[in-house]
């Protein structure tokens, strides 16, 4: 058992999480959702809870989650005794490590996160109406979200809370890196006295459904600015986009497949409060509303974010670029990367984007494996978000099929007919699997909606390159599990692609 090895200035505090389902799919409001305080005896409608989870979406585990912090006063200056009735804000204590509570002598107890152990302080409370959750991560799958914010390192970045496993299917607590240099890895102290190791992929993280919040953070976008417009200004902005971008063919094929003129939704819309409008101009993958969805809610931000980047490459003259109708139709670009100067991949990246050229972010290729493993979800085609998103490759040999390469259906980026009428029988309430994962799965065969056949992006010259709006269809391809498939991508916090702005605005 470790023993106490470290100033008695920290103070560390027990998570305590489980898995909760709510009874409809509008959740509570997010700032409700983790608290903390010192009380054996939780608020109403509150539960001190211990981590033992499992069914689909987990694996069991019955160690207790606690942590850290960098000092005695960042805690106790937000949390003190006498508001051990009421909430204690999570944001506002910065905890720097997450560990597992252990005995220390049989009386007490300790977290210990690998390294050092600390007494235990406040307690963790879960609100009933949240559903929490630990979520299995693959290779190569960033950005994600919903993610628990546990709190930040001491060099300022956020953290969430995740489970490396280890043998005997015990699991090790860790930071999943929300930014900075470690952006997307599970950082685990696996043992007493060891250096962190830092997990790409195979492990858990804590998620909940509801999205950016107080105490949560939808990394699904790297564009976390509101909307630089005063509330009043927000309402003739979208009705100034609706008039400028959609066409009367647009407003035909919503009106057909939501049985609701375009502008019975618009109406609907200048009724909401503020807060709403700025979800509706955010870069959030699903806004779930009891009605509004029913009447085109989603379908009217996938099509107004299309036409707003059409209009936006044209404006800056892209689509004189020679790849430009080639990209356009198909959402796919493959090029010999041998054979292209830095300043043509800027072009490239530039024509797909319609981003500036002092937009684009700095290139550096770093190595990213991708390690099949069975049952991988990533198989499974599906669509990154309701609004253009781009990820790079580079292919450094020769691609085959045994190796699992990229799939992708040609020209469904686009928002077809076939595509929004599939979009809208997967948004309507109650949508909880698009609550769950909002990077929508593909419940068909991509033909019944219209589009060829999914084509499997082998390559034969050594180094390829290939620029994909992932707003389409596309999944990995199957591999026996075990089987690793190198590439490279652009190092930074973008999915090893180009930085996901607001569709709307910037």
């Amino acid at each position: 058992m470790p023993s106490s090895s470290s100033s008695s200035s920290h103070l560390v505090l027990v998570l305590w999480l489980s898995v909760i389902f709510p009874s409809f799919f509008f959740q509570t409001n997010a700032r409700n959702c983790l608290s903390w305080g010192f009380g054996e005896k939780a608020p109403g409608g509150q539960r001190d809870l211990q981590i033992s989870v499992s069914g689909d979406d987990s694996i069991a585990m019955e160690k207790t989650v606690c942590a850290l912090y960098e000092s005695s006063e960042s805690a106790a200056g937000s949390c003190t005794e006498e508001e051990e009735e009421g909430e204690c804000s999570l944001a506002a204590q910065k905890p720097i490590d997450v560990g597992l509570v252990v005995t220390a002598d049989g009386n007490s107890y300790e977290c210990f996160n690998g390294e050092t152990s600390e007494p235990l302080s406040t307690v963790a409370r879960v609100d009933l109406g949240c559903n929490t959750r630990w979520r299995f991560l693959t290779y190569d799958v960033w950005p994600i979200g919903s993610v628990i914010i546990a709190g930040s390192t001491a060099e300022g970045y956020n953290f969430g809370v995740c489970r490396c496993p280890v043998k005997d299917k015990n699991y090790e607590i860790g930071r999943l890196y929300l930014a900075g240099p470690k952006m997307g890895g599970c950082g685990c102290k696996q043992g007493s006295g060891k250096e962190e190791k830092v997990l790409i992929g195979e492990y858990e993280y804590l998620q909940a459904d509801e999205g950016k919040g107080h105490l949560f953070q939808d990394v699904a976008s790297n564009s976390n600015a509101e909307v630089a417009m005063s509330d009043k200004d927000l309402y003739p902005a979208l009705q100034k986009l609706i008039a400028d971008h959609l066409s009367e063919e647009d407003r035909s094929t919503l009106e057909r497949i939501t049985d609701t003129q375009v502008s019975v939704l618009e109406e609907d819309l200048m009724k909401q409060d503020p807060s709403f409008l700025r979800k509706i101009f955010s870069h959030e993958r699903y806004i779930p509303h009891p009605t509004l969805n029913n009447k085109g809610l989603h379908l009217l931000r996938c099509l107004l974010a299309e036409k707003i980047a059409d209009s936006r490459r044209r404006q800056r003259g892209y689509h004189k670029h020679p790849d430009y109708e080639t990209f356009m139709r198909d959402g796919i670009l493959a090029k010999n990367f041998s054979e292209l100067s830095s300043e043509d991949i800027q072009g490239i990246m530039a024509m797909v984007s319609g981003f500036d050229i002092n937009e684009l972010p700095p290139i550096r290729w770093v190595d990213r494996p991708v390690k099949h493993l069975a049952g991988d979800a990533q198989y499974q085609m599906h669509v990154d978000t309701f609004h253009a998103a781009y990820k790079i490759w580079i292919y450094m040999n020769e691609t085959t099929v045994d190796q699992g390469p990229l799939n992708f259906v040609r020209g469904s980026h686009r928002n077809t007919p076939g595509k929004l009428e599939w979009l809208y029988r997967m948004t309507v309430p109650p949508a909880t699997h698009v609550l769950k994962e909002p990077s929508i799965r593909l419940d068909v065969d991509e033909t019944e909606l219209g589009f060829e056949p999914r084509s499997v992006m082998t390559t034969s010259a050594k180094t390829t390159f290939v620029i994909a709006d992932t707003s389409g269809f596309h999944a990995r391809g199957m591999a026996e599990p075990g089987t690793i498939r190198h590439a490279m991508r652009i190092e930074g916090p973008y999915d090893g692609g180009l930085p996901r702005k607001n569709p709307f605005f910037e």
